[in-house]
């Protein structure tokens, strides 16, 4: 095409709209990464930048500055902007930790960056940590308030002396953990650098990642664990009196053997799915080659809401204090190994200061996400005002905690089919295994792997896809989930109830789940066909372009989560590094332009080279190979490899007109069962447009790790007929060059962003705001702000912009009502 023809395509701006036009969107995205800190902001806002003031970083005096949100800038209306658009949703089956944008009345993702797998991108749990370079250090115990902390912190050595650990256990009952493996387990889960205080935010610190190495554990991968959150209430199987739900079996229920570690009496064991609700649960004889007992600290150490990590010998327990109760857990969370210590505890829950996984102080249960599984609980006693923890050495070491499920029974005749590989669809399935469901379950995904951690595809590049399973081909098998992978869904006939693949097969269901996620967007352009144009969206994708970006010259398209990420992942290789974009600075849509200037920052700090304000026109090559990237202002940039990372839409044209209802942009509304217009028909993660409980239960579209979890766990309870509506508050995070940021609320349709602390340290939180309330906020090194907001949002509460005008923290003494037990 002659350059008098050519067309120029940006990738933001207008894209990033509203459907109705005049609002921005945000979209939401959730990765993880080589550099990676699980916090990323996911959600496509805009902003300008207004002039502050300068003050000092004082703890109730920091600096203020206020950021007006920026109209949406576009070249030219024939460019397609590198965020994703409205239509760019980032998942690929379910919900992406990748970045994706995409706000339909919803929430739209502008990342032009995302991961985008036809499966669903949200899941994240039992992979084993890909290994991010974030080290926030811990802060102490003691501190009310958290700095940041080590990011990735359940490295797989822990992991891995936790196996040998409980081989020798297994070998030997009756003789004690030798020495060298108790000191190297305390050394491992016991050094944490001391914490700040609310009063004066954390020094920037960065966050310990896993280890460049990730072990592949046959059960669950290393830092990766798919969290279970169903509470021992929960997994009793209930009947129902609608004959069209899903009823569990409660006598033929064949219990799976949890694969992790359990504390047994101390960890409340879940009732076998056939046992009588009425019969007391049997002690469990104890083994004291694995038991440790001793007083951790006083009663008077503790005041009420307060929780601080005390030793226990072999290890550590996180002590927490609720009214004149004493609960002690497991000190990390489950998902990657953030010390619990430094987040937030409200209202009966400890919730993580990196990706906002939330677990019950009374059972250890994972009852928000993202992750698959729990935590340790212990045993406490309280005598003489001293508080004395039993525990087995063996739950010290390891910090996840599996739930029983039962097995299929060939007397069900019920059918569950999760169409896509995400998180939705491995948390549905489980769910549904611990309430007791012993009908079939299928997972049908159109790719030749395992579900696995799709978010840290842009971080770990390098990494294959078993070393991110969400869990084992073994797990699926003891329980009894089928995964049919290659499988990618042409038709949907609800009246049949069948789903029909591209291979001719068909499957039959009596509920279908369908969490399919996004498809990659693919520029019109000229060029996309050539060799080394890639867009990110598996393990062999990440694979080939660590690969081949090695010493060459990199072009990236799009400044959102999948752009930025993958940036940071390849600017130590990488001959040169240039990013295209049509806005002003990165993640602008979502962060604003003053919090996005910082991470430009962080980018050419280490080489990354910018071309903003311009579109791409096209990709030239010489002998089937790209040579070079041409822009909307006839730049021409020396290109070997080129990434777009311009979003996702949804994977959805396989439902039309099979009478399930779908909006113009092809998401599917759904209920706050996750039910469709159809009858035992439920959608999940990126491509639904859901009631969230924040906004007035507003549909909205989020295509976030977290969230879609919550969606798998939610739809599996409505199909046994157990409504538990959704109610989880969005959190993103997203980590470059050993820093993360993290992001909770709902931040589309801002007004004005109020940023308290140093941008240039960097260390701040910036609170956007509509109105005269704060519905979003995004901090780097400023923990536990944002996990303690998010749990402020989820007990209904508000805070007012007239509460963050002055300091960082004026709305802290409503958190900390909320935290003492009446």
């Amino acid at each position: 095409m002659g350059k008098g023809q050519s067309k120029s395509y940006d990738f933001t701006g207008e894209s990033v709209k509203k459907r109705s036009g005049s609002k921005k969107s945000n979209g939401v995205e959730a990765r993880t990464s080589k550099t990676f800190d699980p916090d990323t902001i996911n959600s496509p806002l805009s902003g300008k930048p207004e002039n502050g003031n300068g003050q000092s970083p004082t703890r109730t005096s920091l600096p203020v500055t206020k950021e007006e949100p920026t109209k949406d800038t576009s070249a030219d209306d024939s460019a397609v902007n590198g965020e994703q658009s409205p239509t760019d949703n980032k998942q690929s089956e379910g919900s992406s930790d990748t970045p994706q944008e995409s706000v339909t009345e919803t929430v739209e993702k502008s990342d032009s960056s995302q991961v985008v797998n036809s499966e669903e991108n949200t899941q994240q749990t039992s992979d084993p940590p890909v290994e991010e370079d974030n080290t926030e250090e811990e802060q102490k115990p003691e501190s009310t308030t958290q700095g940041p902390l080590e990011e990735e912190d359940l490295d797989e050595k822990i992991q891995k002396e936790a196996e040998d650990l409980k081989e020798n256990q297994i070998e030997e009952s009756e003789e004690l953990v030798t020495k060298e493996e108790e000191s190297a387990l305390e050394k491992d889960t016991s050094e944490e650098p001391p914490k700040e205080s609310l009063e004066e935010p954390a020094e920037d610190h960065t966050e310990e990642q896993p280890e460049d190495q990730i072990e592949d554990h046959t059960e669950e991968p290393a830092q990766n664990t798919v969290e279970e959150e169903v509470t021992a209430e929960e997994t009793k199987p209930e009947q129902t009196e609608d004959s069209d739900k899903e009823e569990p079996d409660n006598r033929t229920g064949e219990l799976v053997q949890q694969a992790a570690v359990s504390v047994e009496s101390e960890q409340n064991p879940e009732e076998s799915v056939d046992k009588p609700e009425d019969e007391p649960e049997p002690e469990p004889e104890e083994d004291m080659a694995d038991t440790v007992s001793g007083v951790v600290c006083n009663e008077s150490d503790l005041k009420d809401g307060d929780m601080k990590e005390f030793d226990l010998g072999e290890g550590k327990v996180l002590i927490v204090r609720e009214g004149s109760e004493f609960y002690a857990l497991g000190t990390k969370c489950s998902h990657y190994g953030a010390p619990l210590v430094n987040g937030s505890h409200c209202k009966g829950r400890v919730r993580c200061p990196w990706h906002g996984a939330c677990f019950s102080v009374k059972t250890g249960d994972i009852e928000d996400f993202p992750g698959l599984d729990s935590i340790p609980k212990f045993k406490v006693e309280v005598d003489g005002g001293k508080v004395k923890v039993t525990a087995k050495k063996s739950a010290l070491a390891d910090p996840k905690v599996q739930r029983t499920m039962c097995k299929a029974s060939k007397s069900s005749n019920k059918k569950v089919l999760i169409i896509g590989g995400g998180p939705s669809s491995v948390k549905c399935a489980e769910t549904l295994r611990q309430e007791g469901f012993t009908g079939e379950i299928t997972i049908a995904t159109q790719e030749n792997n395992l579900p696995y951690d799709r978010p840290k595809l842009s971080k770990a590049m390098d990494i294959t896809a078993d070393k991110i399973a969400l869990r084992s081909a073994d797990f699926y098998s003891k329980a009894d989930i089928t995964i049919l992978k290659q499988k990618q869904a042409t038709a949907v006939d609800v009246s049949n109830k069948t789903v029909t693949f591209q291979d001719g097969s068909s499957v039959p269901y009596t509920s279908l789940v369908i969490a399919t996620g996004g498809r990659p967007r693919m520029l019109p352009i000229p060029g996309t066909d050539l060799q080394n144009v890639y867009q990110l969206r598996t393990p062999e994708d990440a694979n080939q372009i660590a690969e081949r970006a090695a010493g060459k010259n990199v072009v990236i398209i799009g400044s959102s989560f999948i752009g930025m990420e993958v940036a940071s992942a390849l600017a130590g290789t990488a001959t040169s590094v240039s990013v295209v974009d049509i806005i002003k600075v990165p993640f602008q849509l979502v962060l604003g332009e003053k919090v996005g200037s910082v991470l430009q920052k962080m980018h050419e700090d280490n080489g990354v080279k910018f071309y903003f304000e311009r579109g791409i026109k096209e990709f030239v090559g010489s002998d089937g190979k790209v040579t070079e990237a041409v822009l909307s202002d006839d730049t021409r940039l020396p290109a070997d490899l080129c990434i777009m990372g311009v979003g996702v839409v949804p994977a959805t044209d396989f439902i039309k007109g099979s009478g399930v209802e779908m909006t113009d942009r092809g998401f599917l509304p759904v209920n706050k069962m996750m039910q469709t217009n159809q009858p035992d028909v439920y959608a999940t993660g990126d491509i639904v447009e859901f009631p969230l409980f924040s906004v007035g239960d507003k549909n909205v579209n989020i295509q976030h790790w977290q969230m879609a979890h919550a969606h798998g766990k939610t739809a599996a309870l409505g199909i046994l007929g157990k409504d538990e509506p959704i109610r989880s508050v969005p959190f993103f995070w997203t980590v470059q060059y050993k820093k993360s940021i993290r992001y909770t609320g709902y931040g589309p349709g801002y007004d004005d962003i109020i940023v308290h602390g140093d941008l240039e340290a960097p260390k701040f939180i910036a609170y956007y705001t509509k109105g005269d309330e704060v519905i979003a906020a995004a901090s780097l090194n400023f923990d536990p702000y944002v996990a303690r907001l998010a749990d402020l949002m989820l007990a209904g509460e508000k805070v007012l912009k007239s509460e963050v005008q002055s300091s960082a923290d004026g709305w802290m003494s409503k958190f900390e009502k909320l935290t003492i037990k009446a």
